[in-house]
């Protein structure tokens, strides 16, 4: 950028140098009395045309290139800097004409109305982007980096001259758009003078889902998007009802236009991981005839397939496990979206059916690691299921992933016909706890290490009782 800004000085200090030679070789053939006048006359006016180029393109630096390049940010200085450059090059214009040629057009360009009227009417739409492209600059309709809509074409404004607003489109298409046209036709600034836009999106869901659930679940997947502010917060509305569905209209709020179009594509993906979740259906326009029923035997012996393999439930028997399938179901979750959130409360337990997830823990100065990637038949949330402890730490679906969430619901019955279950189960997790090693590293003896595995037990047994009110 140095280099560039200084290029003009090297460029008059090159036609300097240049004139310098001509004005030497002048000097030195009157000195020695040479007698070739018509050269002598080539010479000074190559010495007139050098010196005044190389003045002019100093002067230019001077008042235009050097100051405008501190004042970049400012709307009108591309404009000013043209101006500038083109009265100083018109000018000199004018002198060389005079100077090499004898021409004067000074007397002609004052006096004659008629030259006057002609150019007018030659330049008019010309000097109408001219004057257009002088109010853009000086009333800040539109400027570089601004994201606008003009004549249907959409860009981010890469220029605004005095001819032309210059347009890149999200195709990476650069388009000139004639400085009237703004003027004359529609314009819209997406980012002046406010950068915030509104993203919305219509879902349609089935008579058979009450509004408030649909509603609170649509403003809670707005709420845990990037990009989306919490001020102002995502909003909901109904806007009809339609004969296959209630329609909805979720708005949420970004602050790049830019980012519209991901961000709308991110809460329709999220729409069906959500719907599917909470068993919203987005109801096709036909109509349908169909049973469900013939599906819920074998989802209920995939859940027990599946729940027999978990070390801490071997304990249970099958009628007892049967009864906690019942209180279980499938949750579907997209790549990004947040399953569990450290420090919140919580009673389901996940075991992973399919896909990957990410273990994250934030420490007390907000740093956040990663500490496992759990896959196919890993589990998470027992202490949660079974004693009620808020998350230890936030899980993330690394892809698609379906969980078979476990709720404590079905537990209640299970510790109540099996007195012993609750210690045995406490046992289990003593052993798988984190904070069991912790306390093992730090005691010294055999002994010390046992007792602390018994006062964990104890209290992880005692979390049991209260939470499930069993003695």
């Amino acid at each position: 950028m140095r280099v560039k800004l200084l290029k003009p000085l090297f460029t008059s200090l090159i036609l300097y140098s240049i004139a310098g030679i001509f004005k030497a070789a002048i000097i030195i053939a009157k000195a020695n009395d040479f007698h070739f006048p018509q050269l002598l006359r080539i010479g000074e006016k190559s010495l007139t045309l050098f010196f005044t180029l190389g003045t002019v393109i100093l002067l230019r630096w001077l008042i235009a290139d050097a100051p405008f390049s501190m004042l970049r940010r400012y709307t009108v200085a591309p404009l000013l800097k043209s101006i500038i450059t083109f009265l100083l090059y018109f000018g000199t214009v004018l002198v060389l004409l005079n100077r090499l040629f004898g021409i004067n057009l000074t007397p002609l360009l004052t006096t004659s109305a008629v030259l006057t009227g002609v150019l007018a009417l030659s330049l008019q739409e010309t000097l109408k982007n001219f004057f257009t492209g002088l109010w853009i600059n000086t009333e800040r309709v539109v400027a570089k980096g601004d994201w606008v809509k003009i004549a249907d074409k959409e860009g981010e404004v890469l220029e605004v001259t005095w001819n032309t607003t210059r347009l890149l489109t999200r195709k990476n298409d650069c388009i000139y758009i004639p400085n009237r046209i703004l003027m004359e036709g529609h314009l819209e600034n997406y980012t002046y003078p406010s950068p915030l836009h509104a993203v919305e999106v219509d879902i349609g869901a089935s008579y058979h889902d009450p509004p408030n659930k649909v509603k609170n679940v649509l403003i809670d997947l707005a709420k845990n998007l990037p990009h989306v502010t919490t001020e102002p917060k995502p909003e909901m509305w109904i806007m009809n009802y339609a004969e296959y569905s209630i329609n909805y209209r979720l708005r949420a709020w970004v602050n790049d236009f830019r980012l519209v179009p991901y961000v709308k594509t991110e809460i329709n993906s999220r729409i069906w991981y959500a719907f599917r979740r909470n068993n919203i259906e987005i109801p096709y326009p036909v109509r349908v005839s169909y049973s469900r029923a013939e599906a819920k035997p074998l989802k209920m012996e995939i859940i027990m397939d599946s729940l027999k393999n978990i070390e801490f439930l071997n304990l249970i028997n099958y009628d007892e496990l049967r009864n906690i399938a019942a209180y279980s179901s499938f949750e579907t979750f997209g790549a990004g979206e947040t399953i569990v959130k450290q420090g919140d409360t919580g009673d389901t337990f996940y075991l992973i059916h399919s896909g990957i997830v990410d273990v994250l823990y934030k420490d007390s100065a907000g740093n956040e690691k990663l500490l496992a990637t759990l896959k196919q038949g890993e589990f998470f949330g027992e202490m949660s299921l079974l004693a009620g402890e808020p998350r230890r730490a936030t899980v993330i679906a690394h892809e698609d992933t379906s969980c078979i969430v476990v709720t404590s619901k079905g537990f209640k019955s299970a510790f109540i016909k099996n007195p012993n279950l609750a210690e045995n189960l406490s046992e289990l997790l003593a052993k798988r706890s984190g904070r069991l090693e912790e306390i093992k590293n730090l005691a010294i003896s055999e002994r010390e290490k046992l007792e602390a595995e018994i006062s964990l037990k104890k209290n992880i047994l005692n979390k049991i009782k209260n939470f499930f009110k069993v003695n």
